[in-house]
């Protein structure tokens, strides 16, 4: 029907005077004028509105590059702090001088890291169904380690009395090993700590780490 209208405005506009002519000219003049103000609305709102989808698309673009920064940061420090610090730590366990008045326990503990710890403090016990070996005279629980390098062994003692040494490997008694080591980073910021306990299995003749944890928690210590 709208097709229809141009023709039929054309044969009104041949009825009219000049004049009236003049009118409708000017009135269609203005119609297509703001048709084309509209137009041109609608791809200014339609730019705009793509405008802001951009923008809202760059403020996420720059907050996940921000996060994944961050987060880069983040394990780039904590491998680099594991990296860059000692580990204290029990390599083994073994039953020493067996024949003699005075079975020894000797406990190979190393820094299984890469720098040297400094300020070491090694502490061991032997309790013997749940009871503590007390030290034999003239020996101590703890040593002053110092400075452990890498890789090297140091060792701890501990004593059972020989009553005692013959029912643990016998199966009679359960005899469990506590070891403590307390230490420092090279440049004396951290201070950490190794906690570890060892039972002896009659079974194998042999000991076996049984848990521990990095707080130094113990009954004993």
């Amino acid at each position: 029907m709208a097709e229809h209208e141009p023709r039929a405005r054309r044969r009104d506009d041949a009825n009219l005077n000049p004049h009236e002519r003049g009118d409708h000219e000017l009135i269609r003049l203005e119609e297509e004028e703001i048709r084309r103000e509209r137009s041109r609305n609608r791809r200014l709102s339609e730019m705009l509105r793509f405008a802001d989808l951009m923008a809202i698309l760059m403020v996420l673009a720059t907050l996940l590059s921000a996060y994944a920064t961050w987060r880069t940061a983040q394990v780039t420090n904590a491998v680099f702090m594991i990296a860059d610090r000692p580990f204290l730590g029990v390599q083994q366990a073994r039953f020493e001088a067996v024949d003699s008045p005075r079975p020894t326990i000797t406990v190979d503990f190393r820094n299984f890291g890469q720098i040297p710890a400094m300020g070491a403090i090694a502490t061991v016990y032997a309790l013997v169904d749940g009871k503590q070996i007390k030290p034999v005279a003239g020996e101590m629980a703890s040593i002053d380690a110092g400075i452990v390098p890498p890789n090297v062994p140091y060792y701890l003692y501990a004593y059972l009395p020989t009553d005692a040494y013959r029912q643990v490997v016998a199966g009679k008694s359960n005899l469990q090993v506590q070891v403590r080591l307390m230490y420092k980073s090279p440049h004396l910021l951290h201070e950490y700590c190794y906690f570890e306990r060892i039972v002896y299995d009659y079974r194998s003749g042999t000991f076996r780490m049984a848990g521990g944890n990095d707080r130094c928690g113990s009954e004993v210590f």
